[in-house]
């Protein structure tokens, strides 16, 4: 049994809605948290991505002279909410505490802080890594080379598919957002949840009655493959129905765990 808890690092101000829900939601501000996801069970701590801060976008992703201008989207700048160095202090952990770091997929707001987790593993699909970045139209998504050379320099594993870290932790590839996106099923005291590896929300997965009739689930804005994505999305929710995690929920600001910690 694993417990999940959501770090949020930063946030994204004002982003476009439909960028995360395809055909929906023009036109509506919201707020994007970028989570970490610190997975606990006996004697192994897994982070399911790291994030990016205010300074790392700043420094690496923003250009230097002008607002970063993001598919189609001047963006306001990352504001910072708490590192994620702190959010494990606060948790009795440290950096050397975590024993993986998965990398859902690759875009820069889930793989910029990597450098406090040199002693960690890194889990990669492959096919992510042999596609990054995956093409010209989306540019803006992608960290430079450098960050990436960055990762390679790390003790990363790629991944051709499924892959189980522990009894009740399992990796699956998810693509569709991303040619090779993986989400994290982790089994937990109520029940089996599934972190989804792709950039949507939790209306995505769970649209309004008006919604649903015409989408079981509404894909993300950002795809390489928009019924791949839809395909993929509709298999991630058979398998966790009611408990998918959307990487950028915003109820994740409010959720403190999920499952019981081991011997409660």
């Amino acid at each position: 049994m694993f417990t999940i808890e959501p770090m949020v690092v930063a946030y994204g101000p004002h982003r476009e809605k439909s960028r995360f829900t395809y055909m929906h939601n023009a036109g509506v501000a919201i707020d994007i948290p970028y989570v970490s996801w610190l997975i606990r069970g006996k004697d192994l701590n897994v982070l399911v991505d790291v994030g990016c801060s205010a300074a790392d976008y700043g420094e690496h992703i923003r250009p230097k002279d002008r607002e970063l201008v993001h598919v189609g989207q001047v963006f306001a700048d990352v504001v910072d909410v708490k590192p994620i160095t702190g959010h494990l202090a606060d948790r009795g952990l440290s950096p050397r505490d975590i024993d993986v770091v998965v990398l859902s997929h690759l875009d820069w707001d889930h793989c910029m802080t990597v450098e406090p987790f040199s002693e960690s593993a890194f889990y990669v699909q492959r096919k992510e890594w042999e596609t990054t970045p995956s093409h010209e139209m989306f540019a803006t998504s992608f960290a430079p080379k450098e960050h990436y050379d960055k990762i390679a320099g790390m003790d990363l594993r790629l991944l051709d598919g499924s892959h189980q870290i522990a009894d009740g932790l399992d990796l699956v590839l998810s693509p569709g957002h991303t040619f090779g996106g993986q989400s994290a099923i982790v089994t937990t005291s109520e029940g089996a949840f599934v972190i989804a590896g792709m950039c949507v929300l939790k209306e995505n997965f769970y649209p309004s009655e008006e919604e649903s009739e015409h989408f079981k689930v509404i894909p993300p804005g950002g795809h390489t493959d928009l019924f791949e994505a839809y395909d993929t999305m509709l298999r991630l929710k058979e398998i966790g129905g009611d408990n998918v995690l959307p990487l950028h929920m915003t109820e994740a600001w409010d959720i403190t765990r999920i499952g019981s910690p081991i011997g409660a």
